[in-house]
């Protein structure tokens, strides 16, 4: 097998299906190192693979011992029956699949086409009784031939909790035969956030923090508590010390500024925005110097609301990652999927292990109570972190679902949990040139392990498109490349992308972003006031508080 300048050669049969599906194979292409060429019987030569579309695309290529999928029959155009496919803990099936019931209202009417005896094959996955993909030595079969990606429609939304069989073997098998070729990803990564405590006492409502803490080292996990900045002007010393017995088990996020309603959602002049940000951070920073309790530089934005310019100057003012539900915040209301993305992001969003919205990573999170394990489990195969979220309402009864959701995500992958700091700064993919290991940041910051025989270090541009940045004339576009005339630095030093660096062996490097506009967050003004700010984030705490003993009385 060997890869040309565009990636391995994956033919497609019959020639015509590949016109068919030009903006999914595009798709793949930019997610994969592979190109797709039309082919037909007897044109086989030159290839690395071969995908094989419909029932009569029968041909030599399952005879010629190159990797192979055969897809059946056309994906339905409209759900059907609700049914699931229930995956096989089979050797050659990912691991993270095994065992995996994920629905697809799509199968039931295309079972008919399905090879419901095939002879000396494994199976990897049912419908029913039903084999819907099966291996046999180097050909893989499978029910579904997805249908084409619509104009503007994100490949994530073939491969979600509710629609994934079509998509889900293609990738699979795409992911297998491009392993040596392409970017390693993170390591598996969870954590479970609350929105809203904060230290003004060693309990928050239902949240204790010296039992929270507790509790997570005894399961195993990582709680983040995302603390309004405004609160930060007082700690408890219990709960600090609480933060501290906890063992790193504990970790500190912002939650907004004031948490005035969705007040990240409204501001769209850079001024304004760049205002409030700055506050948010100098908030944070006088917090850590009084109580020596680190912050992480990780936004969380109340009510899941967050404007283009706000995103653009928590990465001037120092912030390393968002967290929220969508790829692109903005795009939440009146978007239609949750996966809109803006013209010109390109189909990934929500793919990677990581976003970026305005040059700041975004990750995304999934909700604590009512989560699904078919989405946490395409996540997990994903390679992106297991964030789960919730209020201190959700620990009412108990700490219990907590350790229930830990059980979940570590039957699904092996994850190391950690603090959202960790999480933000381990979004790097990896892999190794002659003589060296070459790091793509899909992070601000991050710390790389050298390997012991690598005595290079490149570090390759982002894969994201390039972001605005603030010139005098107001916001323009920079066309510096897939950068966004970032300055990378490398141990604190400036460094070219794509330039061997020598390293020692076994060594960590720090290998950072910075931004071209950012800014000094003390000269920055302070935002107008809110006269309702204070009284309205008081009433809130102290419904919080009261949700104790309310649930106690008669």
């Amino acid at each position: 097998m060997s890869s040309g300048p565009r990636g391995l050669a994956v033919g497609v049969l019959p020639a015509a299906a590949h016109g068919n599906l030009k903006r999914l194979l595009a798709a793949l292409e930019e997610a994969f190192p592979v190109r797709f060429e039309p082919r037909e019987e007897g044109g086989l030569r030159e290839l690395d693979a071969v995908l094989m579309l419909g029932p009569e695309a029968e041909s030599e290529a399952a005879n010629t011992g190159l990797p192979t999928l055969r897809l059946l029959t056309p994906e339905p155009s409209q759900p059907g029956e609700a049914v699931s496919q229930r995956f096989a803990s089979a050797a050659p099936l990912d691991r993270r699949l095994h065992g995996a019931e994920l629905p697809d209202p799509r199968i039931a009417a295309a079972l008919g086409a399905a090879e419901h005896s095939p002879e000396r094959a494994t199976v990897l996955a049912y419908c029913g009784d039903t084999p819907t993909w099966t291996r046999r030595g180097s050909l893989d079969t499978a029910l579904l031939v997805p249908a084409e990606l619509g104009p503007g429609e994100a490949l994530r939304e073939r491969l979600c909790g509710s629609r994934s069989a079509a998509l889900l073997p293609l990738v699979h098998f795409l992911r297998q035969l491009t392993a040596a070729e392409g970017w390693q990803p993170p390591a598996p990564r969870a954590t479970v956030l609350f929105d809203d405590p904060n230290l003004h006492w060693p309990s928050y409502g239902f949240v204790d923090l010296a039992a929270l803490g507790s509790h997570a080292r005894a399961h195993g996990y990582h709680a983040a508590l995302a603390m309004v900045p405004l609160d930060a002007w007082y700690a408890h010393p219990k709960a600090l010390r609480a933060m501290r017995d906890a063992g790193g088990a504990l970790s500190l996020v912002a939650h907004g500024n004031d948490h005035y309603g969705g007040e990240l959602g409204r501001p769209r002049e850079p001024g304004d925005a760049l205002a409030l940000t700055a506050q948010a951070m100098r908030r944070l920073r006088a917090f850590e110097r009084r109580t020596g309790t680190a912050v992480d530089p990780v936004m969380v934005p109340p009510h899941e609301q967050c404007t283009a310019e706000i995103v653009a100057g928590l990465r001037r003012c120092g912030f390393e990652a968002i967290t929220m539900t969508q790829p692109f915040p903005w795009l939440g209301d009146g978007a239609g999927s949750w996966l809109a993305s803006p013209p010109g992001s390109g189909p990934l969003a929500g793919w990677r292990p990581a976003d970026s919205a305005e040059g700041l990573p975004v990750l995304l999170r999934h909700p604590l109570v009512g989560r699904s394990l078919p989405e946490l489990t395409l996540r997990a195969f994903l390679d992106q972190p297991l964030i789960l979220y919730g209020h201190q309402g959700d620990l009412e009864d108990g700490l219990e679902v907590l350790a229930a959701a830990v059980a979940d995500v570590d039957r699904l992958v092996p994850a190391r949990w950690c603090s959202l700091g960790e999480i933000a700064a381990a979004g790097f993919e990896t892999r190794r040139v002659p003589s060296g290991l070459q790091v793509r940041l899909l992070s601000r910051r991050a710390r790389v392990e050298i390997p012991a025989d690598a005595e290079t270090l490149l570090v390759a541009p982002t894969p994201f498109p390039a972001h605005p940045i603030l010139t005098t004339a107001g916001w323009g576009r920079n066309r510096m490349g897939s950068c966004g005339g970032e300055e990378l630095l490398v141990d604190g030093r400036p460094h070219r992308f794509d330039e061997p660096l020598p390293v020692t062996p076994g060594a960590t490097v720090e290998v950072a972003l910075r931004s071209p506009d950012a800014v000094d967050i003390d000269t920055v003004p302070a935002p107008r006031r809110r006269a309702l700010a204070v009284p309205r984030r008081l009433l809130s705490e102290g419904r919080d508080r009261l949700g104790p003993l309310l649930s106690r009385a008669p």
